[in-house]
């Protein structure tokens, strides 16, 4: 027994009592059904808010090489308005989709499992999140559920500041969003992790195909209208579409936002879209219209080609009359230009 556990810990050996899995390399997987990942945030000095992420998937490789791979677009509260905020404001997710901790096990610090059930140790690992990689230690604790399965805990929160991974213009949006209430510029990350191998493979394996398949039938299926307008609304709110200075022609940096609003688009078969351009109060007045109505129409031609029919969308220039900030410095100029959408009414 003693042996079995000192294989389990420095996992590379191939499983105890079981069948070696097809990818030597990934010795052990994580199940992602018994696993979880969470992140608190504060608003308002007072109010904890806990999400939660679904889409989790890792592996420990036969060296001690750990990865674990989370789907921001998984980010759960049960309240659908914020999810939406949380993946286009803060996360960015049609730019930055996923995050990924990477970790170098320290197999003789985990000797200890062969005569313990449980223990906690300091463990170095690197979080690459919003494209920035930044290192980190916290205390885990590492616990030996049988011979083939293990779960790893944050022993306490972990905590991440929007500066290390600049995310600090999306929390000012997420702000802007619930009408100016604060929000705290740090998130505390807490997780339970569950580890597998042998005989447990092909389980794992086979969840995984099943989660793969729910999750691309999620993508594809029909929204109803109500969460197409809020979708459209954030989007709105982004100022992640760009433009050449002075110019409708669209800046190459606008496709991968421009991207999820065609897939919204068409995810809303029954819904009448309408873009609209806004300018800055810099120009002429009929000028700064025009410009925005050429801006509005490169966008529902990007659109239209990638597969949102033309008959469901239209587009409109307001050029400077309708700003959503003053004028009066080049940061506020910024935001009064702008693409925005909503659902027309039927």
């Amino acid at each position: 027994m003693r042996r079995q556990l000192a294989t389990l810990v420095m996992a590379i050996a191939l499983p105890l009592g079981g069948t070696a899995t097809a990818n030597a390399q990934q010795e052990w997987l994580l199940n992602a059904n018994a696993s979880h990942f969470y992140m608190q945030t504060a608003k308002n000095n007072t109010t904890i808010e806990t999400q939660r992420f679904t889409g989790l998937d890792g592996s420990v490789s036969r060296n001690g090489d750990a990865t674990l791979k989370i789907d921001l677009i998984s980010v759960k509260s049960n309240i659908d308005v914020r999810d939406v905020r949380m993946r286009y404001l803060l996360f960015e997710t049609f730019r930055f989709p996923q995050a990924e901790i990477t970790a170098k096990l320290d197999m003789q610090k985990l000797q200890d499992l062969t005569s313990q059930i449980r223990i906690t140790y300091p463990l170095k690992f690197k979080l690459s999140l919003h494209g920035v990689e930044r290192e980190f230690e916290a205390p885990v604790t590492v616990t030996r559920i049988t011979d083939q399965s293990v779960s790893v805990t944050s022993a306490e929160p972990i905590i991440v500041t929007a500066d290390d991974f600049n995310l600090t213009a999306g929390i000012a949006k997420l702000s802007e969003a619930v009408g100016g209430i604060p929000i705290v510029a740090a998130t505390s990350i807490s997780f339970d992790l569950v580890f597998e191998t042998g005989e447990k493979i092909p389980a794992i394996e086979a969840a995984r195909a099943e989660t793969q398949k729910r999750v691309r039938a999620e993508e594809t299926a029909t929204i109803s209208t109500e969460a197409c307008e809020t979708r459209f609304s954030v989007i709105s709110t982004t100022q992640a579409i760009y433009f050449k200075i002075g110019s409708a022609e669209l800046d190459h940096n606008s496709e991968p936002l421009l991207n999820s609003v065609a897939d919204i688009a068409n995810r809303c078969p029954s819904a009448r879209v309408e873009v609209t351009g806004h300018t800055d109060s810099v120009g002429g007045r009929e000028a700064n219209r025009s410009l925005s109505t050429n801006r509005a129409s490169a966008v529902v031609g990007y659109l239209v080609q990638h597969g949102v029919p033309a008959s469901r969308i239209e587009s409109t220039g307001y050029g400077d009359t309708r700003p959503i900030a003053a004028n009066d410095s080049e940061e506020h100029r910024a935001k009064n230009r702008r693409i925005e959408f909503r659902v027309l009414p039927k």
